[in-house]
C-alpha cells in the first residue's frame, strides 16, 4: 500500500468517526416563541377568532380577561359584556415556555344581567341584615328572604324575626335578560321568647288577683299602680308570663271580680296587660 492510499483511507475513517459522533448527539429542542392574532367575526360583535402563530410549542394556555381560560390551540370565544379585554397566550414545550398578550375592544353587545350580592349584620343587632347589591347591567330587582319577606329595593335592610337558616334570593333584570342568585343567611342570637306582665290600677276589693294563662296558674297580683304604666316586665307584686310567640287565653280573679281574654306574645318584647279596677 502506498503512502497516498494509506492517507486517503485514514481520512475516510476519520470522517466516518466524526459522522458517528455527530449522529449520536441528542437533538436540541428550541425554546418556544408565543405569538397570535385576533380577528373579530363579522355579524357577531362579541365573538373573536384567535389564530395561533407560535413556534416550537406543544401545549397552550389561554386566558381571555373575563375569568375564562382554554388549552385549545386556536379557540373561538364570545364575550357577553362590552369592554377592553386582555388575551394572554402561554406557549410551552419540554424545555420552556413563552408568553405574549394582546388587547381587544368589544362594543355594541346586548347587556346581559349578572346577579350578585353580599350581606352583613348591622352592628349590635344579629337579626338586622344589610344586603348590598353587586349585580351588573340590571335596573330592576326582586328579593325574597325565605321568611315571607320580599323587597324591590336595590339594597334592602331586612330584620329577621327568629333564629334559623334562611335562603335569600335575588332576581336581577333589565330589558334584555334576567339572572338570579341565592345565598344562605344564618341568623342566631335573636330572643326566642317574649313576656306579658299582668298589672292592676287599684286594689278593688282589697284581695289578691290570681292569674291563669293557658289553664295554669301563673301567680298573684298583690300590689297596684294607680297612675301611668309599669316600667318593665318582671316587677315584684305583679305576674309576668313568658313564652314563645303565640296567642294565649287567660283568666284572672279576685274575691269578687274576674277578667278573661287573650294575650299575644312577641319574641323579644315586653307587653303590659291591665286588669282594670
Amino acid at each position: 500500500m502506498n503512502t497516498l492510499n494509506f492517507r486517503f483511507n485514514n481520512i475516510l475513517l476519520l470522517l466516518t468517526l466524526i459522522s458517528l459522533v455527530i449522529s449520536c448527539q441528542p437533538a436540541i429542542t428550541p425554546q418556544p416563541v408565543a405569538d397570535f392574532s385576533i380577528e373579530k367575526i363579522t355579524g357577531s360583535p362579541g365573538k373573536i377568532k384567535l389564530t395561533n402563530k407560535s413556534l416550537n410549542a406543544k401545549r397552550y394556555q389561554w386566558t381571555f380577561g373575563d375569568g375564562r381560560a382554554s388549552t385549545e390551540e386556536a379557540p373561538e370565544i364570545e364575550y357577553k359584556t362590552d369592554g377592553t379585554y386582555t388575551v394572554v397566550l402561554t406557549a410551552k414545550n419540554d424545555v420552556g415556555q413563552d408568553q405574549v398578550s394582546n388587547s381587544v375592544e368589544i362594543g355594541g353587545l346586548v347587556k346581559y344581567v349578572t346577579a350578585g350580592f353580599d350581606y352583613a349584620p348591622i352592628n349590635g343587632s344579629p337579626s338586622r341584615i344589610q344586603f348590598t347589591n353587586r349585580s351588573m347591567n340590571a335596573d330592576r330587582y326582586q328579593w325574597q328572604f325565605g321568611d315571607g319577606q320580599a323587597s324591590t329595593e336595590p339594597n334592602p335592610l331586612i330584620e329577621f324575626k327568629g333564629n334559623g337558616i334562611y335562603t335569600a334570593r335575588l332576581i336581577a333584570k333589565n330589558a334584555n335578560s334576567t339572572d338570579e342568585v341565592s345565598k344562605s343567611v344564618t341568623i342566631s342570637g335573636v330572643p326566642t321568647s317574649g313576656s306579658v306582665m299582668f298589672w292592676t290600677n287599684g286594689r278593688g276589693d282589697g284581695s289578691d288577683i290570681e292569674v291563669y294563662v293557658a289553664n295554669a296558674m301563673q301567680g298573684v297580683i298583690n300590689t297596684h299602680q294607680a297612675n301611668g304604666t309599669p316600667s318593665s316586665c318582671g316587677l315584684d307584686g305583679y305576674v309576668t308570663f313568658q313564652n314563645t310567640d303565640g296567642t294565649y287565653s287567660f283568666y284572672a280573679q279576685s274575691k269578687s271580680r274576674s277578667w278573661s281574654g287573650v294575650i299575644t306574645i312577641k319574641n323579644g318584647e315586653c307587653r303590659m296587660k291591665l286588669l282594670p279596677q
